[in-house]
């Protein structure tokens, strides 16, 4: 089982994705090596995370000037700071001179010191200081900064990329920001969330996040009664995006309140959304792992972070207005709120990693989708597509 009678990287031949890329009725999933080897996760790291434009953060998480947070990505150690012009960059954290981290976790900061040797960067990753180097001949400070990977801030998300060949991100998801403008994303205030370390696949995760048919067994008593399986729909398939919508039993209620789902919720309606927008949550995938849960009276998202074929951190992250925020009892109401958000996560939790064991069972094959799969089907559609192009 595998693709190990070829190297994924070099160009093997990997597993059988036709049946994959056809017509939903006719479809059949993403085979379970492309889950759960090794030489396969390699090829997507090639082929999609190094090529496309990945998320990392929010812009209100870096404020005011000098502050920053870090994070790993792709096996390279990154921090997103806002530098001295009120620019937001992401740079390594490597140092250039022996290979020490210069910065770890999130402050605020007037320049990266390295602890080694004292080596000096500003916010911008030129190299400031270099201890007695004077000697060193030919040393140059200026072949000495910090990298930075190319940065976009897209509806106050920001997003970087590897290749400096990537199309700009912003022309190219502005249908998507103009679909969901009455939530005014760019605006809204980003709060402390979840974080867990999962050992399962990228893929496990957001196909979970991206579909509902779930709902009828796994989340039969806390979001099928608010979110009926049968009355969600897809969007029809985009190569940038997928999108579901799952409107609510009733109208102008609450899908993220204080005791689960369909509670009532500490938090106001944001202000301006249509009729259609305060009764249904939507969820998006920008791909290959932004994922957007969009809620009357919230946005929540969830980073996925792979770093290994079954291992990722995930983080989830309740946005809010900011006149919510202000309000006397939001802190009360945030902490009821991501009580209930990490009640249903549980039985999500659970699940993936109950399926990531049994994609590893010897008599593990490809299924046959329901019509509910919509989504699930366009993500395998993506990835085939990338994967062997």
């Amino acid at each position: 089982m595998g693709i190990e009678q070829g190297s994924a990287a070099g160009g093997g031949a990997g597993p059988d994705l036709s049946a994959a890329r056809l017509p939903l009725a006719q479809a059949e999933t993403l085979p379970p090596a492309a889950y759960t080897s090794p030489e396969f996760f390699r090829r997507e790291v090639e082929r999609i995370f190094l090529r496309e434009w990945l998320y990392v953060g929010r812009a209100d998480q870096v404020k005011e000037r000098g502050d920053y947070f870090t994070l790993e990505l792709l096996g390279e150690k990154l921090v997103v700071v806002r530098d001295d012009r009120g620019e937001i960059r992401v740079l390594s954290t490597v140092c250039r001179h022996r290979g020490m981290e210069v910065v770890s976790g999130r402050g605020n900061t007037r320049a990266f010191e390295c602890p080694y040797h004292a080596w000096t960067y500003s916010l911008r990753g030129d190299l400031l200081g270099a201890p007695e180097m004077q000697r060193t001949e030919g040393f140059d400070r200026r072949a000495c900064a910090l990298p930075g990977l190319r940065t976009e801030v897209w509806e106050g998300f920001v997003f970087v990329s590897f290749d400096s060949n990537a199309k700009p991100l912003g022309p190219s998801l502005a249908p998507l920001a103009e679909q969901f403008r009455n939530y005014r994303m760019g605006d809204l205030v980003s709060t402390d969330g979840l974080v867990y370390e999962c050992p399962w696949n990228w893929k496990v995760m957001v196909e979970n996040f991206m579909e509902c048919y779930h709902h009828i067994g796994l989340h039969r008593q806390s979001v099928e009664p608010v979110m009926p399986a049968r009355k969600t729909w897809a969007e029809p398939p985009d190569a940038r995006w997928a999108i579901v919508h799952l409107p609510a039993v009733r109208g102008d209620i609450s899908l993220s309140g204080t005791e689960g789902i369909g509670a009532e919720s500490g938090f106001p309606p944001i202000e301006g959304l249509s009729a259609e927008e305060r009764g249904r949550g939507t969820v998006v995938v920008v791909y290959p792992t932004h994922l957007v849960f969009l809620l009357p009276d919230n946005v929540t998202i969830y980073q996925v972070i792979p770093h290994a074929v079954d291992r990722i951190t995930l983080r989830i992250t309740i946005c809010v207005p900011r006149t919510t925020a202000e309000r006397p009892e939001f802190a009360g109401a945030l902490e009821q709120a991501y009580e209930g958000l990490a009640t249903f996560n549980r039985e999500d939790m659970a699940a993936c990693g109950v399926i990531q064991h049994g994609l590893s069972s010897r008599w593990a094959a490809p299924g046959r989708y329901s019509w509910l799969e919509d989504s699930v089907w366009q993500i395998a559609q993506y990835v085939a597509a990338r994967v062997s192009g």
